[in-house]
């Protein structure tokens, strides 16, 4: 008995600091949208990887580098870039997948005596889906993200590098895109 509650001890003041102990969990986003159009239209536009920046508002330009990847620039000050690779596009399932290669560092600041990039986006290891699914007589578009926040190492954070940033950041990626497609579709 006096082994176990040693045992149960020992575990108690182990398990608090393994919870601090780590980096970044995975973070996942999911939106959706019901347009009032035909899934094929609606895929016309959601399909066409070299096409973002005709539906979605944050995007000034999309210029393809080949067939498979992306260079948008934002039209956020200083005009920074994402760069995505199409990694399947799929016409029959209506179904676009994506991830992000690269991003601009759109400034650095020293945190914890280190240099601490930020980019684009506060995120990293992005991959997202983009699907259209006919529904009530129209189409419904998800734009379903995952992800880990930008800063990869273990707590302290700095500001605007959390898992809550992040997710808070490609919500309002998807939520903006998704209504502008609605409003564009919808006219």
């Amino acid at each position: 008995m006096k082994k176990f509650l040693q045992f149960f001890a020992t575990a108690l003041m182990v398990v608090p600091m393994l919870a601090v102990a780590h980096g970044p969990t995975r973070q996942q986003v999911k939106e959706s949208v019901f347009i009032n159009a035909a899934p094929e239209k609606v895929w016309e536009v959601v399909g066409d990887f070299a096409g973002l920046h005709n539906w979605h508002p944050a995007v000034a330009s999309t210029e393809m580098k080949n067939d498979k990847v992306r260079v948008l620039t934002l039209k956020t000050e200083g005009n920074p870039t994402i760069t995505e690779e199409l990694d399947k596009l799929d016409d029959e399932k209506m179904m676009l997948v994506y991830t992000i290669e690269d991003m601009s560092v759109v400034k650095t600041i020293t945190f914890n005596s280190q240099d601490t990039p930020y980019y684009t986006l506060p995120v990293n290891n992005y991959k997202a889906w983009l699907t259209v699914k006919p529904k009530d007589g129209g189409s419904e578009v998800t734009w379903k993200a995952k992800f880990y926040r930008a800063f990869m190492a273990n707590p302290p954070v700095p500001e605007g590098q959390s898992d809550e940033d992040a997710v808070k950041a490609i919500e309002d990626v998807a939520k903006a895109g998704l209504n502008n497609l609605k409003a564009i579709l919808e006219k």
